[in-house]
């Protein structure tokens, strides 16, 4: 077996299955969302005409209908992952995880100088990079501004009346402007990392599978494979100490009943010497 090969054998969890199936929720929430929303906006567009022609007449009181249970379904999902990265151990790591550090500047200068070929060394990353962070924070924000201005301009009657005529226009182009900004950001952006980047190509499966190999590790998440090596490294360590102090103890115990049997044979050998002259005297 190949060195490869046996790199591509040892895997190390990305995502758990509890994070793949909130990525799922927000990913598919989130293309239809931009199908529904887009299809209202622009109702001459080819793939709305493909849309409207397969589903029916009623395809645009479907497009409202559907447009809310994904939004549901994206806010539902939201809440979840706030309970998520508050409440449950992993969840609290993937935050700590997330938030920006100094570093992450440095990691940023390092990597334009070795793109643009002022630096042969390639930055050291951990289990999130600086891409990867800015992502999430704009994906959280993006969630929160999009839910919001969703939420007043479903309930228009209702808000039309607290916020006025200009708060509902307001609020209609940056639902609009931020659909636009986030489509931008999934499909330029975040697809890049995913399907088109060299690194990955034809796709990083982590968010199916959940895991990534040795040798994926080594490449883009350097720090954290050091990190998990360590672990593992100090987990060995102290399970052989506690093996070692286990067999000692088993000698020390061992040592304590073989010196318990030979006090033993000692008392009973001098018991026997201080009787015979007890026997002796029967016997005359």
């Amino acid at each position: 077996m190949s060195g490869k090969e046996n790199l591509e054998d040892i895997k190390y969890l990305r995502m758990s299955f509890n994070e793949r199936i909130q990525h799922f929720l927000l990913f598919s929430s989130f293309i239809v969302l931009i199908l529904t929303g887009f299809g209202l906006k622009f109702p001459e567009a080819f793939w709305v005409k493909w849309i409207v022609f397969i589903i029916g007449e009623n395809a645009f009181e479907a497009r409202g209908i559907v447009h809310r249970i994904a939004a549901i379904v994206m806010i539902a999902a939201s809440v979840y992952h706030v309970y998520y990265i508050l409440f449950v151990p992993r969840g609290k790591q993937l935050l700590k995880d997330f938030l920006p550090r100094k570093q992450d500047l440095l990691d940023f200068k390092d990597s334009i100088l070795y793109l643009i070929g002022k630096s042969d060394i390639k930055p050291k990353l951990g289990r999130f990079s600086y891409i990867e962070k800015m992502e999430y924070w704009a994906v959280v924000w993006g969630t929160v501004i999009m839910s919001a201005t969703g939420f007043i301009l479903w309930f228009e009657n209702t808000f039309l009346k607290i916020v006025g005529t200009e708060g509902m226009e307001v609020s209609t182009v940056i639902h609009y402007y931020e659909a636009i900004l986030a489509s931008l950001a999934i499909l330029v952006w975040h697809f890049y990392f995913i399907f088109v980047n060299p690194d990955v190509y034809p796709m990083n499966k982590a968010w199916i599978k959940g895991t990534l190999t040795k040798e994926q590790m080594e490449h883009e998440h350097p720090l954290e494979l050091e990190e998990i090596l360590k672990a593992e490294l100090e987990e060995i360590n102290k399970k052989n100490d506690i093996t070692e102090n286990e067999a000692e103890l088993n000698n020390e115990e061992a040592a304590s009943v073989k010196e318990a049997e030979t006090d033993l044979k000692k008392e009973e050998s001098a018991e026997i010497e201080a009787n015979k002259p007890d026997l002796n005297e029967n016997k005359n």
